[in-house]
């Protein structure tokens, strides 16, 4: 009888400590799912912040693209600054022009006009395209839904002399504070300043010098 009883007190035992073994299972298993969520979490806030930094790198090259060309053509300014800030650049809004400046030669103006159609290309993206599965071609490039705007204040008594503003704006992945305030912002067309909290603008100034004039 005392052999019977210490064999049931030895077997009630065990059963306690398996269930006590499937609890700390579960807890492990329940903070490793939390830790795998947190990864995860972390991996795609990583990746947005990378595509955004890619973006603004890309909206800062595209707008030094555009200022260098304007300094080597600056009789061109008048076409290169004639949309402002109600007619941005973007969307494939500029068909090719009827003059290929890059095999024969052409004036200021038709050097602007193609150079314009070019960067308008550039900041579509539309000179890297990939094929869906769909069989639709898609810009790869560029930045996501983009609008440009170039404003000219030309210097005391000149025409072609003064200070560029290369306006770059585009959507960024997440809604945070518009980067054109409300109050005494300048929007480059599109959604009044203040009014679209997915805007990011970049402004990129300098001055450009035709030495016809001096």
């Amino acid at each position: 009888m005392m052999f019977l009883a210490r064999k049931q007190h030895s077997v009630s035992r065990t059963r306690r400590q398996a269930g006590v073994t499937l609890i700390e299972a579960l807890v492990t298993f329940v903070i490793l799912s939390v830790g795998l969520l947190g990864i995860v979490s972390l991996q795609a806030v990583s990746k947005s912040a990378q595509h955004q930094g890619i973006q603004r790198s890309k909206a800062v090259m595209l707008a030094n693209d555009l200022v260098e060309r304007i300094r080597i053509n600056p009789a061109g300014l008048a076409t290169y600054t004639a949309g402002g800030l109600t007619t941005p650049f973007g969307g494939g809004t500029l068909s090719a022009p009827a003059t290929d400046c890059a095999a024969v030669s052409c004036t200021p103006a038709q050097l602007a006009a193609y150079d314009l159609w070019l960067w308008e290309r550039g900041i579509d993206g539309a000179t890297i395209t990939a094929t869906g599965s769909d069989a639709v071609v898609r810009n790869a490039g560029g930045l996501i839904a983009p609008q440009a705007c170039v404003r000219f204040t030309a210097d005391a008594g000149m025409t072609r002399t003064g200070l560029v503003e290369v306006i770059m704006q585009w959507r960024g992945l997440g809604e945070t504070q518009d980067a054109v305030a409300a109050v005494g912002g300048e929007a480059c067309g599109g959604a009044a300043a203040g009014a679209d909290d997915f805007r990011r603008q970049l402004v990129v100034s300098t001055f450009v010098i035709d030495e016809a004039e001096l």
